[in-house]
């Protein structure tokens, strides 16, 4: 088959499980794995992402919300050109990639049309269906990797009770303050975590500083949408006198941390196990120290 990629999470997941030779197109966010970035691009963004600070971004979003258009276009005479089987792409977030009308509008015209699957996960086992999903519309056994990934979890639950989890705050936006949802709350939770803003399953929505500091968890992870840890590093440092950071218990505690969003947190793809195994060590250094050897100690960093 011939399958285009339009979210970086769908082309983790295509790699994954063994369908990479088969992509002929990804996103112009595709960074994972790195075989994949030699894919020609099909998809750009109406504006510079790349340099513009969370407030900004923030503003455009807006902006082009209000304006009824979308943040990304697809480049109509390529995707012509690959004439792809299937076409992948997402329905849970306009900010996140290409929108479904997006794709609808680029496909119309195209003979014969291609399938179209669009995920829409809201919780960590949603992804593992999406890969099941994907292996099973193009005729391959995915169970072995799927498998693999669902035991890594499972090892950590046992390793504590109830009374060991801290209370755990995680932050998806800086400016303006943002908190996570959708499989964030249920990764703190797989990881020994308690997720005091968040619900599992259900989208992120603002927060204001009051509320945080209402809360004053004892761990606060700050994980912006779509950033890397030094972008976030660099984003929290133009920011961090905006809020009295000092005043929360887990500042005190150098218990504030940046981690890499990018890769373990923002796409709904199969690194959020190794997202669930940093969290766990974060939150039980005692029980999990070493767990995430595989991922690399500066994509930790603390806050001070």
């Amino acid at each position: 088959m011939r399958i285009v990629s339009l979210l970086p999470s769908a082309t983790e997941i295509l790699f994954a499980i063994g369908l990479g030779d088969q992509v002929v197109a990804i996103t112009h966010e595709c960074d994972y794995p790195e075989e994949a970035v030699s894919r020609p691009v099909i998809t750009e963004c109406v504006f510079d992402s790349k340099t513009a600070t969370a407030q900004q971004i923030d503003s455009e979003v807006r902006a082009l919300a209000r304006e009824g258009k979308s943040l990304y276009r697809i480049k109509d005479d390529l995707l012509r050109d690959l004439r792809p089987d299937l076409i992948v792409t997402q329905e849970l977030c306009d900010v996140c990639a290409v929108t479904p009308d997006e794709v609808n509008r680029a496909i119309r015209g195209i003979d014969p049309q291609p399938q179209v699957v669009s995920l829409n996960p809201k919780i960590i086992d949603d992804v593992f269906n999406d890969m099941f999903l994907l292996a099973r519309l193009t005729g391959i056994d995915a169970m072995p990797v799927i498998d693999g990934l669902q035991k890594r979890v499972r090892q950590i639950a046992p390793a504590f009770t109830l009374s060991d989890k801290p209370t755990v705050a995680c932050i998806e936006w800086l400016n303006p303050l943002w908190r996570t949802g959708h499989w964030v709350p249920g990764m703190v939770e797989l990881a020994g975590g308690i997720e005091v803003l968040a619900e599992s399953g259900k989208p992120s929505r603002g927060l204001s500083w009051e509320e945080l500091k209402a809360k004053d968890p004892d761990v606060v992870i700050l994980m912006p949408c779509g950033y890397s840890l030094t972008r976030t590093r660099d984003e929290f440092e133009t920011v961090r006198h905006t809020f009295p950071w000092s005043a929360l218990k887990a500042f005190v505690a150098g218990r504030i941390y940046i981690v890499d969003a990018n890769s373990y947190f923002s796409r709904s793809g199969p690194r959020l196990v190794e997202g669930v195994e940093l969290l766990a060590e974060i939150f039980h250094p005692e029980y999990f120290k070493g767990m995430a050897d595989r991922i690399a100690k500066y994509e930790i960093q603390i806050v001070n």
